[in-house]
């Protein structure tokens, strides 16, 4: 058995993380993003990394999926040091152990929304008639089963999440990471974006690891981390007293929605409020410091092109333009 094989009830952490450090170089100048982090991330657990704009959240979680490498310490994932491995390996890795939700959405606009989360499973080399399938069952499992062949601009923000969420867990990685999972969208949908992820996550035995500012959004998890320059301020323990997702199906007023709301901030997590100090209340608009993009990133969009254009969802048969109102419920 290897290590990523451990079983989802074990006590060893899913994410081990040691002195991490991130330093950029800007100008003349360099910036501690990060500053010596230590942290451990357990097996189905639901995790939010909460702070302001600039505070090193987004850094953290780019380590921890192993899209930046660190200036010093180690991210061990199921005993795999993920800074130690070369592009190719990493991308094997992410794309067999780990999803993505994007804040942006970051769906591919001239795919439908079945193409769009069949993606990773085309990466992986999957069938088209066995990814398809896949596909059709998480579209309506989000509730999109009427949607599958729109594109993103024929969708709502609310629908393209769906889409981004449905891409992320089509796989059932063991890690799905959410940065910034609803910063597009109104409060209502807000809800059920994350009760959609929570619920998906328990169902499946996955760790969710969440980035966000908002911490109506952190009444969900089950470990808060606040992060305040680059560092680990505080740890708040969530469990029992986090926001309750809907069971599936369930519908609520817009009344509802609002008392949900608020119960999450006011009884929920009342710990979080606490947490934030007078610092992240007056450095909120402060921009993000993140990385500059690098030309491995050009490089991965051209490759992401070239397989899009070489692949089998590049490609238009009778197969695909016939469709039955029966085949999209």
């Amino acid at each position: 058995m290897t290590a990523l094989e451990v079983s989802a009830g074990t006590k060893k952490p899913a994410i081990s993380i040691r002195g991490l450090t991130k330093v950029f170089v800007l100008g003349h100048e360099k910036v501690r993003a990060l500053n010596g982090i230590d942290l451990d991330i357990y097996p189905n657990e639901i995790v939010c990394l909460l702070g302001t704009s600039g505070s090193g959240k987004s850094t953290l979680l780019n380590m921890m999926a192993g899209l930046e490498k660190p200036t010093k310490g180690s991210v061990s994932i199921y005993g795999e040091r993920i800074e130690k491995m070369n592009e190719r390996k990493l991308a094997i890795f992410r794309q067999k152990y780990m999803g993505f939700v994007f804040q942006s959405y970051n769906l591919l606009p001239n795919l439908t929304a079945i193409d769009n989360v069949a993606l990773p499973l085309a990466f992986a080399g999957v069938k088209r008639s066995v990814r398809d399938k896949k596909a059709k069952k998480m579209l309506k499992m989000v509730g999109l089963g009427k949607r599958m062949r729109h594109r993103p601009t024929q969708m709502s923000g609310g629908q393209q999440q769906r889409v981004g969420i449905a891409r992320a867990f089509v796989g059932t990685p063991k890690i799905v990471f959410a940065d910034e999972p609803t910063g597009n969208l109104d409060t209502r949908t807000t809800i059920e974006i994350m009760e959609m992820m929570v619920n998906m996550s328990r169902e499946n035995h996955q760790t969710l690891i969440i980035v966000t500012h908002d911490i109506e959004i952190a009444a969900y998890a089950d470990t808060v981390y606040h992060i305040i320059d680059g560092k680990i301020s505080s740890v708040e323990d969530n469990r029992g007293k986090q926001a309750i997702p809907r069971a599936a199906g369930e519908d609520l007023s817009d009344s509802e929605i609002e008392a949900q709301r608020l119960k999450a901030v006011e009884e929920a997590a009342p710990d979080i409020r606490a947490g934030r100090t007078e610092e992240q209340r007056h450095s909120e608009d402060e921009p993000e410091i993140e990385a500059i993009e690098s030309a491995d990133e050009e490089k991965n969009e051209e490759q992401i092109s070239e397989i899009l254009e070489n692949s089998e969802l590049g490609e238009s048969s009778e197969a695909d333009e016939i469709h039955t109102e029966e085949d999209e419920q």
